[in-house]
């Protein structure tokens, strides 16, 4: 008994029971730690993002939409499913959303659990599984499932495109307007989808629309855009777009005009356009490798179709200046030639030119070879321009504008995504509609599988120290811990 005793009375007890107390307690403190840490970073997101393509990263624009939020916005997030079962990446980028502001709040609804949430938020809602309501007040907007991902059929990569349908959703039920933007059917018009879907998510309504099924022009409609006809239009038709841009005189109404160089006459819309100032001249126009972002391969010849002009120098239109920080490439373009600097109550102001090395064929020549030839009509080109109508309120300017570009197929997913064509455009519709936000939404993020590969050196060494080194330290720690308390 006394032997007992005196174990707990020695040496070897006493930093052994305290060695041991120390030990539960840190792993008690680490425990604790780690459980409110994990609490913390669930609310507030603060995981890193290890995708390669940043799924879960927020871009600036969205943060800057989100953080213009006023005490006044009370954003729901009504999620049309069970919350355990929407995909993670999903639920992941949408809790990292709202976190961005208290004014935002998520609710998930099983509508196999509560199947009247389909019908709840009005007859003119066509709502389904997986969808997003995002409402703020009276003013809603329904997001599609299909509509937050893409995936390419070639290649199986996903886009996923939740954070810019929120950023859009939310900067539609916020703002005070929402302007309507007619895209114009019925004449050939196509390769608009990549505008469409530009404008749509920066907080407007678009409505593709044939004019002679139009009998009047809403209220709210604000832009038309016709891209690359192939077929002209009626006279009553042409009338329909000087009504809209004219507006009973009151203007404030505008329009973009894409032409295709390969589309034949089109008489009543050139006239129309030379009433603007406008001539689209029967041309193609070509530039020197220096000019030019790709080359169109032809046997052994280059064909410099591929345009990258430049933008005029102190470009103000209706006061607001037009200096982009990015290039835009412009390829299969004709020239647009202006007839007037100013006319009455008309100005037009060149925006896109090409180089003084540029040349231009005609139509019919340019099948025989792109090589400069004798007789080819030298730059620089106008590819782009703006007409202004204009009249004088209260001594405060009231406009409507023409928009013209030489291409069609600058409106390319391509090239409209991936290079400065978007902004470029948005920058002038912002103009034209009176906003002024300095970025546009586009967010998307896409997945593609990715492969690591290793040399055999990295191996070798990888092996070495994984297998080798790191469990001889850990031995040797163990040894050294083991030995010190066995002659405490």
């Amino acid at each position: 008994m006394a032997g007992k005793m005196s174990f707990f009375k020695s040496r070897k007890f006493k930093y052994g029971s305290v060695a041991t107390g120390l030990t539960v307690a840190f792993v008690a403190v680490v425990i604790i730690v780690n459980i409110i840490f994990s609490l913390l970073a669930d609310a507030y997101s603060w995981k890193l993002d290890m995708t390669s393509y940043d799924l879960y990263s927020i871009s600036d624009t969205t943060k800057q939409i989100v953080n213009a939020l006023t005490k006044e916005d009370k954003i729901q997030l009504t999620v049309v499913y069970s919350e355990e079962d929407y995909p993670e990446q999903f639920r992941e980028s949408i809790k990292r959303f709202a976190n961005l502001s208290d004014n935002i709040e998520v609710t998930y609804v099983d509508p196999d659990v509560n199947p009247q949430v389909l019908t709840s938020f009005g007859a003119e809602f066509s709502i389904t599984e997986g969808a997003i309501v995002v409402e703020n007040g009276d003013r809603k907007r329904v997001i599609a499932f299909e509509d937050m991902y893409e995936q390419d059929t070639s290649t199986g990569n996903m886009t996923y495109k939740i954070e810019d349908c929120l950023a859009s959703g939310v900067l539609y039920v916020t703002k005070e307007e929402i302007p309507l933007v007619y895209f114009v059917t019925g004449h050939g018009e196509e390769g608009y989808d990549a505008m469409m879907s530009l404008i749509a998510n920066n907080g407007a309504d678009v409505q593709e629309v044939k004019l002679s099924q139009l009998s009047e022009f809403d209220d709210m409609a604000r832009v038309m855009i016709i891209c690359g006809p192939t077929i002209d239009y009626s006279q009553s038709e042409i009338r329909q777009l000087q009504d809209f841009l004219a507006n009973d005189y009151n203007y404030e109404r505008d329009m973009f005009y894409f032409s295709d160089p390969d589309s034949p006459k089109l008489p009543n819309l050139e006239a129309f356009l030379a009433e603007w100032g406008f001539e689209l001249e029967d041309n193609i126009v070509l530039e020197s490798d220096d000019y030019t972002a790709s080359s169109f391969a032809s046997s052994s010849e280059s064909a410099p179709l591929y345009l990258i002009p430049s933008y005029v120098e102190d470009v103000e239109v209706s006061g607001v200046t037009i200096d982009p920080d990015y290039l835009s490439v412009v390829p299969n373009a004709q020239s647009v030639k202006l007839l007037f600097e100013t006319s009455g109550i008309t100005e037009t102001t060149a925006l896109l030119q090409t180089s003084e090395d540029s040349y231009a064929k005609s139509t019919e020549s340019v099948n025989a070879g792109y090589a400069k030839a004798e007789g080819d009509a030298e730059g620089p080109f106008t590819l782009a321009a703006v007409a202004t109508r204009y009249k004088y309120e209260n001594n405060v300017a009231v406009e409507s504008h023409l928009f013209v570009a030489g291409s069609v197929d600058m409106l390319s997913e391509t090239h409209f995504n991936y290079n400065g064509n978007g902004g470029f455009l948005y920058e002038i519709y912002q103009m034209m509609v009176g906003e002024n936000e300095s970025e546009i939404v586009g967010a998307s993020k896409t997945a593609a599988s990715t492969t690591m590969t290793l040399d055999t050196a990295t191996v070798r060494w990888g092996s070495i120290i994984f297998i080798g080194v790191i469990p001889v330290i850990f031995l040797v720690i163990g040894l050294v811990v083991y030995i010190r308390r066995r002659y405490l």
